[in-house]
């Protein structure tokens, strides 16, 4: 498709002299495609706040979205928070290209409009899950990451906290969209900052989140026996190198990192895909598991709010998805409570309508944690947890399939530094007293509540296809629906486009079988694919991989799907 270069969008942008130089010399060198991808779209919130491709013009993240968000945030808290400007809002960012640039932008800004601005020490990149525990330990008005989380290197993003660290509900961001639109010369905007309100986050801050993972173990002491468990780390290049390797060897284990992913980089070019659910983030640290006959590889993502494990058994690596590493995480800790008499009353775990149901079948059926579900999206479980008080619950796990964790509540966001170390134990424990690996571990549980094979087929586009390519999908779901999967009848079909189970609506269909599985399709809130979940039961493995297998072939050739 050819672009229009009498474009608004285009010629505001290609003949604006105060243009940043990076951006004109892409403006200069860009395919039409890439064009009409930057000026015919607009970058819009979406799960985990604002992302997008690198880039100039209002379909791209750079300098100008910054500039655009941060002005709309600070007018939000003006208006929310006229009296606690001085509580400041804590600002954090990752490895990737520019982050350390446009979170110093974030601070001068937010200094611009009064309100105070926590910076880490030499604004150092920092993990996701410390900015959202400075926020509520430092109580401050908010928090921001500059972010992308696990998506390719060519992405940047904006996440935003509330006063307790939790992603910011569509209440608050809904605000800020119509705020942004109706800004209209955003590449001429100046502002003067205010040096007396930029403040750095004081070192007790870390070491007490630092203290909050330690207080996670249960066996604190066994630091001598732990060496016995030899655990491969990767940090991708990004943020979890100052913490979970470091940690974990202070706890005892015997910890090897992945040279190659061990320093910043924001090209991850020695790691391809920093996604630890997709195979090019595993290359190398599979090929150290081997060398160094480790019991476990962990993975953290860039922003170290995920992880992923693979787990040596009987000589083979078996890497473990979201939906495996979960359950084994849940049977752990409320094993261990339970142990202890730790367990409090009226507990409470969390997850996701599109996260596999083994983990909360754990929790309900064994230790008698009450179950909330809630949709895609730290933010919503955030929201639940803020109220337990008034329901007299007692968080115990949050997570959802995604590689996505919390284990103390006092991070209301992912936290794969929480779960490396708990994991880890786990692993331990298994191993020293048991002569078990986390494998046998997760073939116990399925004795024990039947076996779930879990997938997630992802159908990617480019981001101006999105509309043209997925929404269609959805609509014939919704309007023709399925009666029957590979022979399976469908015997429930639960549509969450105007919200269900005290949720609001999101663009979520669900469809139940006769044998217990069920399938999700959902389009990403962050990035340009249509998720498709499947939960499979059956007797065994092989059996209900097959299963799944046959209901995706029967999906595509149901749906037409080419992809």
């Amino acid at each position: 498709m050819i672009f229009d270069k009498q474009n608004k969008h285009f010629l505001e942008w290609s003949t604006n002299p105060t243009m940043d130089p990076e951006l004109q010399d892409l403006l200069a060198n860009a395919s039409d495609e890439e064009l009409n991808a930057a000026f015919n779209l607009e970058l819009e919130f979406g799960t985990a706040g604002i992302r997008g491709i690198l880039g100039a013009g209002p379909g791209r993240f750079n300098v100008y979205t910054i500039k655009k968000v941060t002005i709309c945030l600070s007018k939000l808290l003006l208006s929310k928070y006229p009296d606690r400007l001085n509580d400041g809002v804590v600002i954090g960012h990752d490895n990737r290209h520019n982050s350390k640039e446009f979170a110093q932008l974030v601070a001068e800004i937010l200094t611009s409009f009064n309100i105070k601005a926590y910076l880490f020490a030499n604004n150092a990149m920092k993990p996701t899950p410390l900015v959202s525990y400075a926020t509520k330990k430092l109580n401050a008005i908010a928090g921001v990451v500059i972010t992308a989380s696990h998506n390719p290197a060519e992405y940047n993003g904006y996440k935003i906290y509330d006063p307790f660290g939790c992603q910011l509900m569509p209440e608050d961001t809904d605000v800020i969209a119509t705020e942004m639109d109706k800004i209209t010369d955003i590449l001429n905007w100046n502002y003067q900052t205010n040096p007396a309100l930029m403040t750095t986050v004081a070192n007790e801050i870390t070491k007490a989140y630092e203290q909050m993972i330690a207080d996670l173990q249960f066996y604190p002491n066994e630091t001598a026996s732990k060496k016995q468990t030899k655990i491969i780390f990767s940090a991708v290049n990004g943020t979890g190198t100052e913490f979970t390797p470091v940690l974990l060897r202070k706890f005892g284990y015997d910890v090897i990192e992945v040279a190659e992913h061990a320093f910043e980089d924001e090209t991850f070019k020695n790691v391809g895909n920093p996604n630890p659910e997709f195979a090019p983030a595993w290359i190398i640290p599979l090929q150290y598991g081997e060398k160094h006959d480790a019991d476990i590889i962990i993975i953290n993502d860039p922003d170290a709010d995920r992880i992923g494990i693979a787990v040596k058994h009987d000589k083979q690596w078996v890497r473990l998805n979201g939906n495996e590493t979960g359950p084994l995480l849940i049977q752990w800790k409320l094993s261990q409570q339970k142990k202890f008499n730790k367990l409090p009353v009226n507990p409470a775990l969390y997850s996701s309508f599109v996260t596999s149901d083994l983990g909360d079948r754990i929790a309900h059926e064994t230790y008698g944690v009450e179950i909330i579900k809630t949709l895609t999206g730290f933010k919503w479980m955030g929201d639940e947890i803020a109220k337990e008080a008034s329901r007299g619950l007692n968080f115990v796990f949050a997570y959802e399939e995604s590689f996505g964790y919390v284990l103390d509540a006092s991070t209301r966001d992912k936290d794969g530094i929480q779960a490396s170390v708990v994991i880890a134990e786990a692993c331990w424990y298994a191993k020293t007293k048991h002569n078990k690996t986390l494998i046998d571990v997760l073939d116990d549980i399925y004795d024990e509540y039947g076996f779930y094979f879990t997938d997630t087929v992802n159908l990617n586009v480019k981001p101006e296809e999105k509309a043209i390519k997925l929404d269609p999908i959805m609509k014939q779901l919704r309007t023709h629906g399925l009666k029957e999967l590979a022979g399976l009848k469908v015997v429930k079909v639960e549509d969450y486009i105007d919200g269900l189970y005290n949720m609001p609506g999101q663009n979520l269909l669900k469809f139940y079988f006769e044998d217990g599985s069920w399938f999700a399709a959902r389009p990403s809130g962050t990035e340009p694919k249509l998720k498709i979940y499947f939960v499979v039961v059956d007797k065994n493995q092989i059996s209900s991989k097959d299963k799944q297998i046959k209901m995706w072939q029967d999906l595509k050739n149901q749906l037409k799907l080419e992809m």
